[in-house]
């Protein structure tokens, strides 16, 4: 009897012995996928747990309050058991297996440019790297149907190729005329897919070691270690050639594509580029929401000509906001030592960070960050403020409020005299003084140490606002995201925004509602965001870089994505 008992023991030990090496023989362990990335990337973005994210989206406040009313799924994911389960042990469907043990990355490799008379089309050269950490035997099929199904939703009748180019196989789904397609390879357990041949190429060569990867970038190694990258949901990097090619894109975007736009654009990237080194970035969920935290290193010399202008001794002040109306879109303050000074400083580093052509059009490209608030001189502007500012928006995309300190008031006149002329039609309104432009609805207004410039109606709604109790900070919302910002710091500026839109549009995305969801049931989705906060965010000046943080309901990866989703049609 007591050696059955023992034999029975002595099984069980050895079953789980075995099952405890099955576990650690099917354990996931995590690879750098920065591997596969060519050195000379313009960027790069990891992903090491899908799950984690679909989790975390369903878990922030902005989801639980929207899932209902739009229509959307309450989790995205399957039961995090079965999860855990495909995770640790490989067992489980094809599908769940995947999405429990795959780590993504995204490489931007570069851009192909091609014009037809004064239309420019600009393609992005992205590679996905897909570690999925199963065997080739059991993953494959998988993965080609969906590429498959992926490949006949975005093109009408695509056609299959199969070849093999410097010893890899690669297979690839093309439009009929060729000038699209999905190209894909398998390496291992790693499935690397691009719009480009050659990019996937470069990314096996870099992984073989035949061409030198992005892990080497020193850069990388910094910002993972500054943001704390291991513990993050998301991590990304972009190279000083990269952020070169994203501010060219912003502003062609913003100009629109035409000969001397282009040339413009490439001028305004180099120029402002050539303060930046790298970005770093990551994305984390915490409380209820989501944060952005963002490196940006600056070039050799930068902060240390900017801070003693530019450091503030203290954050700005959340509390005095006499003038900003109670309902709002968005809210910018800033804080600076000296405001004179730091435009001197700012002048002076941009020019000497850029060539000959840039130096030259740097105070002009400078001088335009003041010019919608209807400032002309931005010199004279400079010279006339104190060193606290605030822009207030009333709705998206309706021109903002000025609000600045006094500190030479006829050098704010100067500014302002050519939108204004020298002699403006003025009138009194309580204690402020309104000068109103004779050329369109632009008012400015003095109010003992304060400064309002921006469109009539709304420069009155601000005056109306002070030493009343309608204010924005009676509002429930704003508070609440005051709270996310740390005021001890020495903050530089400070942004407050209603994310309320993009957040609605992010859920919709994923709502079982042929209809918008607005359309069927409006009052619920606004009881349901009235208590969300405003998405707060603010910057820091630190050793040799910039810091921003900021905390919203879905975070820049939701913003984008509502971008790039298409609007439902009513």
């Amino acid at each position: 009897m007591i050696l059955r008992r023992r034999n029975i023991i002595g099984v069980l030990v050895l079953l789980g012995a075995c099952l405890a090496l099955w576990i650690y023989w099917n354990r996931t362990v995590k690879t750098d996928l920065s591997n596969y990335a060519p050195a000379d990337s313009l960027g790069y973005v990891e992903v090491n747990d899908l799950a984690e994210i679909a989790g975390g989206v369903t878990n922030t406040q902005a989801w639980k309050s929207l899932a209902a009313p739009v229509g959307a799924p309450t989790n995205l994911t399957p039961n995090r058991w079965l999860i855990r389960l495909a995770r640790w042990t490989g067992i489980g469907s094809t599908d769940t297996i995947l999405f429990a043990r795959s780590q993504v990355a995204i490489v931007l490799g570069g851009a192909e440019g091609t014009q037809e008379g004064s239309t420019i089309t600009i393609k992005p050269l992205i590679t996905f790297i897909i570690d999925t950490h199963t065997s080739q035997r059991r993953m494959r099929a998988t993965v080609e149907r969906h590429i498959e199904e992926l490949a006949r939703r975005l093109y009408r009748n695509p056609v299959f190729v199969r070849k093999q180019i410097q010893g890899a196989d690669l297979q690839e789904w093309q439009t009929s005329d060729g000038s699209l397609a999905i190209v894909f390879t398998i390496v291992d357990t790693a499935v690397i897919v691009s719009n480009d041949e050659t990019s996937v190429l470069r990314s096996i060569d870099a992984r073989a070691g035949r061409r030198a990867s992005l892990t080497s970038a020193g850069d990388l190694a910094t910002a993972r270690v500054t943001l704390d990258a291991a513990n993050a949901t998301l991590f990304g990097y972009v190279a000083q050639s990269g952020v070169k090619s994203l501010l060219q894109a912003f502003a062609l975007y913003r100009s629109g594509p035409s000969p001397d736009a282009v040339t413009a654009a490439r001028i305004f990237s180099d120029t402002i580029g050539g303060l930046i080194k790298s970005i770093g970035w990551t994305s984390r969920f915490v409380d209820g929401g989501v944060e952005d935290r963002s490196s940006i290193a600056l070039s050799d010399g930068v902060a240390d000509r900017l801070r003693s202008s530019m450091l503030p001794e203290r954050a700005p002040d959340v509390t005095k906001l006499p003038f900003i109306p109670k309902e709002i879109h968005s809210l910018s303050l800033y804080q600076f030592r000296d405001a004179s000074n730091f435009w001197v400083d700012l002048n002076a580093t941009v020019s000497s960070h850029t060539d000959l052509l840039g130096a030259v059009a740097a105070r002009p490209m400078l001088r335009a960050l003041v010019k919608p608030y209807g400032i002309d001189d931005a010199d004279s502007f400079a010279r006339g403020v104190g060193p606290r500012l605030q822009t207030v928006r009333l709705e998206k995309d309706s021109p903002a409020v000025l609000i600045a300190e006094v500190f030479d008031r006829p050098a704010l006149r100067k500014a302002i005299a050519p939108r204004f002329g020298q002699s403006p039609k003025t009138e009194m309104i309580g204690e402020a003084e309104l000068l109103l432009s004779p050329k369109d609805n632009w008012a400015a207004a003095f109010i003992e140490n304060s400064f309002l410039i921006g469109p009539g109606d709304l420069v009155r709604k601000c005056l109306q606002v002070r030493g009343g109790s309608d204010s924005v900070s009676s509002n429930d919302r704003f508070r609440k995201s005051q709270q996310m910002v740390d005021v001890s710091l020495p903050l530089i500026s400070i942004t407050f925004a209603d994310d309320q839109q993009a957040a609605i549009s992010f859920v919709e995305a994923f709502s079982n509602h042929d209809r918008p969801a607005f359309a069927t049931n409006a009052a619920a989705i606004e009881a349901a965001t009235g208590a969300l906060p405003f998405a707060a965010s603010a910057s820091l000046l630190k050793a040799q870089s910039l810091e921003w943080t900021s905390r919203s309901s879905f975070g820049i990866v939701g913003s984008l994505a509502t971008e790039l989703i298409p609007a439902r049609a009513n």
